[in-house]
Parts: C-alpha cells; structure tokens; sequence
C-alpha cells in the first residue's frame, strides 16, 4: 500500500502499454503528449489492481517520493524513469525499498566512478629552491652605488634601498618644437634624396672671432667637459673600422688606438647619454642621428674629417631644466684637403641662452641673435656627409658628438691618443698638445676652426710617429678667473670614485643624506680605477649645509682640506671634500 503523497512506478518491464505515474499524480506529469509512457486509465487501474506483494513484483516497482518545495525526484532504480534525470547523481533516502534479486537494470547503469588526480605537493628542496630564486635579485646596470635609506632612514643614513629593481618607466617629456622633429633618424633633403652634404640649401651664419696676437706668457683655457661614465654593456655589438678606401685605412690604426683607452667605453656611451638626456627632459631618442652604412651614395665624401663644437648653456623656461652642452657653433675641416672649411657656422639653441660662455667661446647674445642655423641643420649635414666608416678627428671628441646628439664609432681622438708626462692619469689639454707636438701657440679665447685644424695636425703626427710619441709635458695650468673664489665656496669635491659611478648617484646620494639638492653635477673625470667631480650647489650656504649634514668623521687630507668619508654598497668608500681650507 502506497503512502499518503506517494504513487508507484511501474516497471519497464512486462506485457503491455507503460503506464505513466506521473500522470494521474497531484501534480501530473511534465512532458504532457510527449511523454513515452501511456496516460489511459484503465491501465493505469489494472496496474494498481496488482498484487504488491508478489515476489516476482518486488522487482518491478518501487516506492518515489515527490518533495513539496521543489519538485525534485528521488529515485533508487527507478526503472523506466531513470531517463528523466540522466547523468545526475541521486540520493537514495532509507525509506526507499531496494532490489536485492541482483537483477540487472536495462535503462540505468551506474557511471564508474572517476578519480581526480592529485596535484603532487613540492618537496622540501623544491621549496627552498623557490624561496632562494626569490629572495635573490641580480643588480641591474647603472645601479647607485650609495647605500642610501628610505624616507624614514634618510637624515641618520641608515637602511638601504635595494635598486634592483627595473625603472619605471618614464613618462615621455615633451620639447617645446617637439612636433617639428621628425620621428626617425635618418633625416632626409627637402626633395626626399639623399642630396650631397655640398648642395644642401642651409641657413649657414658664418662667424669668425677677431685676430690677437698670441700671448707671451699664456694660461690654460677651461678643459674640456669631462668623459660621462658607464658600465659597458657585457657583450658589445662590433664597431666598423675604416677599411673601404686607402684614406680610410691611413687612420685605422689610430681608431684602434682611441678605443683602447681606458675611457672610451664610458665617454661614448651614446645610448646611456640618450636616456640621460630623455630622463631629464632635454630631447626626446628622435632627436639624436646615427651615421648610416658606408655605401654608393658616400664614394665621394671625404674619407676624414676634424670637427671642433662650441657649447653654451641652456634653460627650458617652462621646467627649469638647463643644457649644458648646448651646440652654438659648429666647424667642419676636410681632413684629407685641411686648407678646406666644410663648414663653420653659428647654431642658433633651441631654449634661451643662460651663459654664453663668452670668455670661453667669443660668442654674444648679440652673434646669435638673427641666427636661422638648427642643431636639426646640422645633424641634416653631418649624416649627409658621414658614414659609419667615415674618421672623425677631434679633441676629446666625444663632447662634440653628444652636442650634435649623433652616435658615431670611427673616432681618432687626440686626448685619448697621448698621455701626460706627469702620469696623473689625466688627459692632456690640447694647448698643451700644440705647444709640446707643433711647438705653436694657441689663441685665448676658443676658434672652433682653428681647434679642428690643430687636433688633426696632432693626430697626422701620430700616424706619422706609428704611434710611438712622447709623453706631453704640462706647460699650461688652468687660469684661475675673478669668480674663482665664489665659486669654490659653492662647490664639493666628491673623489675615489669607482668606474661604474654616474652623475645621477650623486644627487641621489646628497638628497638621500642631506636633503640638499646639487645644482649641477657635471660629467666624472676618472683617471685609473677611481673618478672625481666637482658638485656645484645653490648657494654658499647650501654646500655648507650639505657637508655639515653628512654623517661621518671628519678628516683633513694632505693639503690641510677638510673631508668626510661616505660608505658604499659592498664597502669601500669616497670622500667629500671642501674646496678651501678653514679653520
């Protein structure tokens, strides 16, 4: 006997139609005439007539309950309704009576149960192995040197900034003329040829400085800025030599000769000045040029050239960034004819001018003042005219190759190509190369053109000399100007420092220690295994500030001046230093 709110299934088995017992439930059945099971009464009446005791009956029905909340069927063998809930697993309630004949059920066959692999726990030295690969950083090039704290640690120099990892990315700065650039390196003649640097149509403005007789007794000009420094990447691409002509290959020795110097490697880093220059905000990676392969269109460019570049300084008026390398005059001598002036004109910089450097120069504000002549005109001719096995010869060369922003390896630099007799480790200025290797003497004031020649007849001597010429005597010393004295008490001397130093570490290390900002730090002179620099500040009192902040012992070195000790990371150190001796 069926329960109150139950019905009976009837098996699938048997003669006869297949009644449907959800039909003529309370709630009727779901699929109406599509259901494959009969809804005529009178079997439905035979089958409940049925004895439900019978054992060859207990088999063919069972007992379902219809829940009131849901409408969910439970079934144990639910014969031929099993395919009313395919591949969904049932519960079966203890009420439900269960077939114990072991006959096999024809509609339903329980699925084999599937087992789930188990993901493999790490062993222990698969652990610590992630936990070591982690922990450990590998220092990226251009690291600080400096050991510097956090914002908390800054003012008691304590706790370190791991600087391993990668810089963020900077956000690009516009230039002023920015959209006037073009946006690749090669830069085209208006008609979209390669046009021959003799027939380009440049506004030139000639300018030559007035003729002084030489100094009797004379005094070095300002040296040249000094060689930026940089780890070597660890691999290198190869550099062209000169080889494609015989007037190629007369200076290809002295190329050699130029890039086994210490300093080569640091001083044209090229690609370390460019993003120096974009982080700063002073030009963007399209506004520098690169010498193009030698080929057809070149054959008949002069295999050599001496170059000399007079630089001004510059400030954006809108950021405050200064240049301070800024082209303001440019020279072209053909090497392989001297007597002949490619080019000599005056540039005309991209920001206003905040020190023309007259005493150094010749240049006014005045000279420059109609001046139409770009630095976009002059790369224009310099890639017209240079290919990468085209010699370039200058004078510490590399500072008129950053003012051109153009990247170029077939170099003969006179700086790198003699030493100093005193073996100080210092280049040699190039009044003194005049005066020791063509025993002349050069004017006061700066002649681009005449600076070229002078550079190239020095390294014709070279060349003549295979190489094997005497050390330079230092007859010049710096001229020391009236604002000497002012300047050298807003100025640190910051020495022994290492090879991989960078202007940028500075900064960082003084802000870091002392929460004073420099206001210039220029390029590192490094002479052997150790550089200096002198840090300029503000003001007087701001470099007072700065050195008295550094923690540290102070010592006096052995010309009496007064100096502290700043650790680096991994030991070592290097000094700061004052400029003059006090009490």
């Amino acid at each position: 006997m069926a329960k109150k709110g139950s019905y009976k299934l009837t098996s699938a088995s048997g003669d006869g139609p297949k009644t449907c017992a959800f039909f003529f439930s309370d709630k009727g059945c779901r699929n109406g005439a599509n259901c494959k099971f009969s809804h005529d009464a009178a079997a439905a009446a035979a089958a409940a007539a049925a004895p439900s005791g019978d054992a060859s009956d207990a088999s063919s029905s069972v007992v379902s309950s219809e829940t009131e909340s849901d409408g969910e069927i439970i079934e144990k063998q639910a014969g031929a309704y099993a395919s009313l809930a395919k591949n969904v697993p049932v519960a079966t309630p203890k009420s439900i009576t269960v077939d114990t004949t072991g006959a096999a059920n024809p509609f339903w066959t329980a699925p084999a149960a599937v087992e789930t692999p188990k993901a493999e726990a790490p062993t222990t030295q698969e652990k610590k192995k992630r936990k070591r690969k982690k922990s450990q950083s590998t220092p990226a090039p251009g690291e600080s040197i400096f050991d510097l704290g956090t914002e908390d640690d800054a003012n008691n120099q304590k706790g370190s900034i791991d600087a391993t990892s990668p810089p963020k990315k900077q956000k690009k700065v516009a230039t002023p003329n920015q959209q006037q650039h073009p946006t690749n390196n090669n830069i085209a003649s208006p008609n979209g040829a390669a046009a021959s640097f003799r027939n380009l149509q440049l506004p030139v403005a000639s300018f030559s400085l007035p003729s002084v007789n030489a100094p009797k007794t004379t005094s070095v000009t300002t040296p040249r800025p000094p060689s930026p420094q940089h780890e070597p990447a660890p691999t290198p691409p190869p550099k062209p030599l000169p080889v494609a002509t015989p007037a190629h290959l007369k200076w290809k020795d002295s190329v050699i000769a130029t890039r086994k110097h210490d300093n080569y490697k640091n001083a044209f880093d090229f690609e370390r000045k460019q993003q120096e220059e974009f982080s700063a905000g002073i030009s963007a990676p399209h506004h520098w040029i690169e010498s193009r392969p030698y080929g057809q269109w070149c054959k008949g460019n002069p295999a050599a050239i001496a170059i000399d570049c007079e630089m001004c300084e510059t400030k954006d008026p809108v950021t405050g960034t200064t240049d301070p390398k800024s082209l303001c005059r440019l020279s072209v001598v053909n090497a392989d004819n001297p007597s002949e002036v490619l080019l000599d004109t005056l540039v005309k910089p991209e920001w206003p001018v905040s020190n023309y450097r007259t005493w150094v120069n010749g240049i006014t504000a005045k000279d420059l003042e109609n001046v139409q002549f770009t630095l976009r005109h002059a790369q224009m001719f310099m890639q017209s005219l240079c290919s990468d096995q085209t010699v370039v010869v200058g004078h510490a060369v590399h500072n008129d190759l950053l003012a051109l922003r153009m990247k170029h390896h077939a170099n003969v630099d006179t700086a790198m190509l003699y030493v100093s007799k005193d073996d100080d480790g210092s280049t040699p200025s190039l009044k003194n190369l005049a005066i020791n290797v063509l025993k002349k003497q050069m004017p006061e004031v700066h002649d681009s053109v005449n600076d070229a020649r002078v550079a190239l007849d020095c390294a014709e001597h070279y060349c003549s000399k295979g190489g094997k010429v005497a050390p330079v005597e230092k007859v010049f010393t710096r001229k020391a100007r009236a604002s000497t004295d002012a300047a050298d008490t807003t100025m640190l001397l910051v020495h022994r420092l290492p090879t991989s130093t960078q202007p940028n570490h500075l900064v960082e290390m003084f802000l870091a220690y002392t929460n004073v900002k420099p206001k210039n730090v220029p390029d590192i002179i490094f002479s052997g295994s150790h550089g200096k620099c002198n840090v300029e500040f503000t003001t007087k009192e701001h470099a007072e500030l700065a050195y008295t902040t550094l923690a540290g012992e102070e010592r006096e070195d052995k010309t009496g001046k007064k100096q502290k000790r700043v650790s680096l990371k991994g030991g070592g150190y290097v000094c700061v230093r004052k400029m003059k001796k006090t009490n």
